[in-house]
């Protein structure tokens, strides 16, 4: 699967931030592809945090060399 803009910049997101705070298909995308995963819920907050894995932070690295 190709990552689209929406991918990018959800990874980019996170990794700037920490955590992602919010679902939706891209981000399953990115589940399924073991690119981010589930970080837990805050009592405050009624949506999904989402925190990068090691493939996420890998695509991030190859996009900034091919942007190079």
């Amino acid at each position: 699967m190709e990552l689209t803009k929406e991918h990018i910049e959800i990874l980019k997101h996170t990794e700037k931030n920490g955590l992602f705070c919010g679902d939706s298909a891209e981000m399953q995308d990115l589940c399924k592809l073991k690119m981010m995963e589930f970080a837990g819920r805050k009592t405050f907050v009624p949506d999904p945090y989402y925190m990068l894995m090691p493939d996420g932070k890998s695509a991030l690295d190859d996009l900034r060399e091919l942007e190079a």
